[in-house]
């Protein structure tokens, strides 16, 4: 085999059609750095066309840990298993039960799609073989584990010679080497990241092919060697070897070409406004020091690497030029801490905004907030998880409720658009918390609502790594063993999602078994729902105010609003003002020098009686913006992309 013959890159469904995939756009520069030839092959996009929109679209929403999209290509990657369908779907819909009575319409199209994936899968290979590749690989992650076994499968089965590699966050560490010992026509499987290993692999095996010797791969790579010699294995972590790039800032910026060549040709072009994934940063700063409970998004890998701040707003500006977008997201678990003070400087100068889009720690201040909207980052995904400070302590997030809440106020100030959402189902949660909870949320109404999600059990968080100290009793979750024909053990070295096994409530949807045994997170979701819909209007709720030096106006049109004008003067506007900076009420007193103390504590009563304040640990939080507030990019304006679902 030769360099010059084509290496394919396979991006299989479920993956957002709206962006290319960073994975492979990183492999594609390296691979051109290296001196071979590579072409991205797009099937999530030929997908999408062949199941068309509103089959998409169903699929797309549904929870992976239901393991949907598994189960429907498992017919075509283990075709001598036999699946009990009826008990897969009935498991499915009880724990996702269908609006408006349409079970069975969903049963009956989730079967007939079921029955047309092995024509998909022969129509990719098909287009995949035109380019006569002597290697195909895929990338991994969430929903794309089956549909990429069952592509590389049939590819073995057409083209014999072909060589196959998967990689990807669903090959990290044990699934990789589950996934390679247990399906043989996987040849090659690379833990961890593969960017500055992929070209030295590629080139040994267009020059070998499946006999590189276990003493000749990178470490972090399985190839076919290892099923007869036995698998490597390390002293740290789960002892299962895992490639690490350590020097991120050099690597070279992802090659996207082929994802706008394919989506030119789409006949859903026109319904596609694509982003720009970008990555500044590998890994989680705070995940060093304080690992929140449930998050297993890094892996084993605890090491955090960032480019530097300067380096980071050139590479947006390059790749939006490049491309011809505004719209950046950066896939990074969290923003780094020196780059609100060192790199949006240079993206505020900017004549015409960015789009950015960045994860960032709940804990930002109002100048930081007011920066990021400057520099163009105009919807972030801070970790707000909860809004009681009890269940925040439980899941390790380091933050409060109150600076929840004023993140989520300056946030509605400064129109950064907001993806947040209240967790439930925490080991040793109280459901009082969750009462408690509920009776803020009318308050907060016109700030930008989130949802309700249930937690879910990942694979490298510490409830998975240390079930036993939390009382858990975790197995893989029970959707996946109508997909894989795996013994219970492959499954837990091989799966992402778990389930406690002494969790009586099954479904992810809050049902009516809950409800009785969970009144407060009940409350909770009918809180979070109201909220929602008070935003469904033209026009969202308003709480905003003007200071005009002797008088706070305050204009309200919450549904729980007292008033809907509020005049504020002397003291309880000095009370009010503190409290727009959340101040703590033990130092009120001192703030407000010769006041008596009584007075105090009855215009601070006469504030929280108008809705306009509220106690929050400790601290009394101002809840009205100020006026006039930026207005919010709206959710088509999503900075890492939009596909148009209207039918």
């Amino acid at each position: 085999m030769s360099a010059d013959v084509p290496i394919v890159l396979v991006n299989m469904p479920m993956s957002a059609v709206e962006r290319p995939s960073l994975a492979l756009g990183l492999l594609k520069s390296a691979l051109t750095q290296a001196g071979m030839k590579s072409k991205a092959a797009y099937a999530n996009i030929w997908f999408l066309e062949y199941a068309g929109l509103a089959d998409y679209s169903a699929l797309e929403t549904s929870p992976p840990e239901e393991a949907l999209v598994d189960w429907l290509f498992a017919g075509a990657a283990f075709p001598d298993s036999k699946t009990d369908h009826a008990s897969f779907l009935d498991r499915y819909f009880k724990r996702n039960p269908c609006r408006h009575g349409i079970e069975a319409e969903l049963r009956a199209k989730f079967l007939e799609l079921r029955s047309l994936i092995g024509g998909f899968i022969d129509w990719t290979c098909g287009k995949i073989l035109k380019e006569r590749p002597a290697i195909v690989g895929c990338t991994s992650t969430f929903t794309q584990h089956v549909p990429a076994l069952a592509l590389l499968r049939r590819l073995s089965e057409l083209s014999p010679g072909l060589v196959t590699l998967m990689g990807g966050a669903n090959c990290e560490s044990v699934m990789g080497r589950t996934t390679h010992a247990r399906f043989p026509w996987v040849d090659y499987v690379v833990s961890g990241e593969a960017d500055t290993l992929i070209g030295g692999l590629c080139r040994d095996i267009l020059t070998h092919g499946r006999d590189i010797s276990p003493a000749d791969l990178p470490f972090g790579v399985f190839g076919p060697a290892h099923r007869q010699s036995g698998y490597p294995a390390t002293l740290t972590g789960d002892m299962v070897p895992r490639a690490v790039v350590e020097d991120i800032h050099s690597q070279p910026l992802p090659d996207f070409s082929d994802y706008f060549a394919e989506l030119k040709q789409s006949l859903y072009a026109d319904r596609v406004f694509p982003g720009l994934p970008m990555e500044f940063s590998r890994g989680c700063w705070w995940q060093r020091s304080s690992p929140c409970t449930f998050c297993g998004l890094n892996g084993a890998l605890m090491t955090y690497r960032q480019k530097p701040a300067s380096q980071a707003p050139e590479e947006m500006i390059e790749m939006s030029t490049r491309y011809g977008t505004s719209r950046i997201e950066a896939v990074d678990n969290i923003l780094a801490n020196d780059y609100v003070e060192k790199a949006l400087p240079r993206l505020i100068a900017l004549p015409k905004k960015l789009d950015i889009f960045f994860e960032v720690k709940a804990n930002l201040k109002r100048h930081e907030v007011e920066k990021l909207a400057a520099g163009g980052v105009r919807w972030i995904q801070p970790g707000v998880e909860s809004l009681d400070s009890g269940i925040l302590k439980l899941m390790g997030k380091g933050t409060t409720a109150a600076q929840n809440v004023q993140l989520l106020k300056w946030c509605r100030q400064f129109g950064v658009r907001v993806s947040w959402s209240v967790l439930w189902g925490f080991p040793s949660e109280r459901d009082a918390w969750y009462a408690q909870m509920s009776s803020l949320l009318p308050l907060l109404h016109h700030l930008h609502p989130g949802h309700v999600v249930r937690l879910r059990y990942q694979r490298f968080s510490l409830y998975h790594r240390a079930a036993d100290q939390y009382g858990l009793t975790l197995s893989p979750a029970a959707s996946y063993r109508y997909v894989y024909p795996l013994f219970e053990r492959d499954l837990a070295d091989l799966v992402y999602y778990f389930e406690d096994s002494d969790d009586n409530d099954t479904g992810r949807e809050f049902g009516a078994f809950h409800a009785n045994r969970r009144p407060g997170v009940h409350a909770v979701i009918q809180g979070m729902d109201a909220w929602s819909e008070a935003w469904q209007g033209l026009t969202p709720p308003i709480l905003s105010m003007r200071d005009s030096g002797g008088e706070i106006v305050v204009e309200d049109t919450r549904n729980i609003a007292v008033e809907r004008e509020h005049r504020v003067k002397g003291l309880a506007r000095k009370i009010l003002l503190a409290a727009d900076q959340g101040i703590p009420e033990a130092r009120l007193g001192q703030q407000l020098k010769g006041v008596n103390v009584v007075e105090i504590e009855e215009a601070t009563a006469d504030l929280i009686a108008r809705k306009l304040i509220v106690r929050l640990d400790a601290r009394l939080i101002g809840l009205a913006t100020w006026s006039p507030c930026t207005p919010m990019p709206t959710p088509t304006a999503f900075p890492g992309g939009y596909l148009d679902r209207r039918g």
